[in-house]
């Protein structure tokens, strides 16, 4: 299937023969069905087994095996993608729904061939999984599932900081008033994830990447903006000029990725945005 397809919970979707785009191109529901008996004690006839991917929507009659599960609403209403990005983590909700390979075979007397855990048990080791992207991410994690496109209100939710959330939407507030670019959500890969792009036309002025706790505003400055910057960094404070002097520069400028926290003020990066852009509309 490709792209790795995670569930809330740490499953993965795209190599569980459940998963209804993997039953469709080769349906091995009736060996699932008896390695779930013998593994886990689930009796499940292989027509039982249909799953549309609990990333699918977050609608309540998505069709999921498990239309019980206490994780996934739980992962929804905080605003979060998965359980990794979760303070609580791991938390008793989660721990009903974990599958960890080394207690599944001391738990058991059958003996579990490297087919069975292939088929049956690696789809769902969810811990280790989750684990490894929470250490990976740290604290700061940002909306990476390319499949869950937020809306603003999302990104806000994900935030959580209520002190940041306002920082974010007093910056959000002063470009509206005082800029005329289109504003668009776009995803921008794997590594940096979901963000809000501010264009002027063609030209992209500014990204800001909503984070745990957190926002980074990325400023690409090319000569002509290092030169302002030059010419104005006595009204910025020691921190901001800190980050531009150490950013690394490359044949087209620097990347500057300013990360916001309930630490920060609005002011300093402000002022960058009026480094990288001229006011054209009368702030008000």
């Amino acid at each position: 299937m490709g792209k790795e397809i995670l569930t809330r919970c740490g499953y993965r979707c795209d190599i569980c023969h459940a998963y209804k785009d993997n039953i469709l191109k080769e349906d091995k529901r009736e060996m699932l069905s008896k390695g779930w008996h013998k593994i886990f004690g689930l009796n499940l006839r292989p027509d039982e087994i249909y799953c549309e991917g609990c990333i699918t929507s977050n609608e309540s009659d998505l069709k999921i095996i498990d239309d019980g599960c206490k994780v996934r609403p739980c992962v929804i209403n905080k605003g979060y993608e998965n359980c990794s990005q979760c303070d609580k983590f791991a938390c008793g909700i989660l721990e009903d729904r974990i599958v960890r390979y080394d207690e599944l075979i001391k738990n058991t007397d059958k003996k579990i061939s490297r087919s069975d855990r292939k088929n049956c048990i690696k789809p769902y080791e969810n811990y280790e999984r989750l684990k490894a992207i929470r250490e990976k991410n740290g604290p700061h994690s940002r909306m990476y599932n390319e499949r869950l496109k937020p809306t603003t209100e999302d990104m806000e939710r994900f935030i959580e900081n209520e002190h940041v959330i306002k920082l974010w939407n007093q910056f959000h507030d002063y470009i509206d008033k005082s800029y005329d670019f289109t504003k668009i959500i776009h995803y921008g890969g794997k590594n940096y994830g979901w963000e809000i792009k501010y264009k002027y036309g063609t030209k992209s002025i500014v990204s800001i990447h909503p984070e745990r706790n957190a926002f980074t505003i990325l400023f690409v400055f090319g000569k002509n903006e290092i030169a302002k910057w030059e010419e104005g960094k006595q009204e910025l404070s020691e921190k901001t000029n800190k980050l531009i002097e150490n950013t690394k520069k490359y044949h087209d400028g620097k990347w500057i990725w300013y990360r916001v926290t309930e630490l920060d003020q609005i002011d300093d990066y402000i002022k960058l945005l009026n480094i990288k852009r001229k006011l054209k509309k009368q702030h008000i």
